[in-house]
């Protein structure tokens, strides 16, 4: 009988424990999902493929903001700033009624935390520099992260999106605060 006893306590504790870590890894899980967003990655090979990426939040407070990804066609139709209260953050400081950015949903006071950027470089085979080539010209596409950058840099990222051989429209990472 003693055994029985001891052997159901046992297994109310062993079930009482596995629920409290079910319940932390769900709550961690929970909070990977508000802090990230799924986005384009450019690979070595040149090959682009959707990953979900991290961030850490930028609004003081656990909770009280969230990562949030979206598209939307040039011209995007706002006017970006630095953030006052937030060191190294880059802030949404207006949205052109009508314009792609606001019909994509971005807010004023949103914090841009990543945008696509393209790049142009020359690319040559091997062969043609033993020719005397220059090369061929090819626009890169990459997620350019906009955490702590120089102001104009992150300008310079934003529109180099106009760059795109395919006119594609550009991805925004925004940090969002809850309503």
């Amino acid at each position: 009988m003693e055994i029985e006893v001891l052997q159901n306590e046992k297994e109310t504790a062993v079930g009482v424990e596995r629920t409290r870590v079910e319940d932390k890894l769900e709550e961690k899980r929970s909070i990977r999902m508000r802090y990230s967003a799924e986005v384009p990655i450019l690979k070595e090979s040149g090959e682009t493929v959707i990953e979900r990426v991290d961030f850490s939040p930028r609004h003081d407070g656990e909770g009280t903001s969230s990562i949030i990804s979206l598209q939307a066609p040039l011209p995007l139709g706002m006017i970006l700033g630095e953030d006052e209260s937030i060191p190294g953050a880059i802030r949404i400081d207006e949205i052109v009624e009508g314009g792609s950015a606001c019909d994509a949903d971005v807010k004023v006071g949103d914090l841009l935390r990543a945008i696509t950027a393209c790049q142009m470089s020359m690319e040559t085979p091997t062969w043609q520099l033993m020719m005397g080539g220059i090369g061929q010209p090819k626009t890169k596409r990459f997620m350019y992260s906009t955490d702590n950058k120089p102001f104009e840099e992150v300008m310079d990222a934003v529109g180099s999106n106009r760059m795109d051989p395919d006119g594609r429209p550009a991805w925004l990472v925004l940090e969002r605060l809850q309503d």
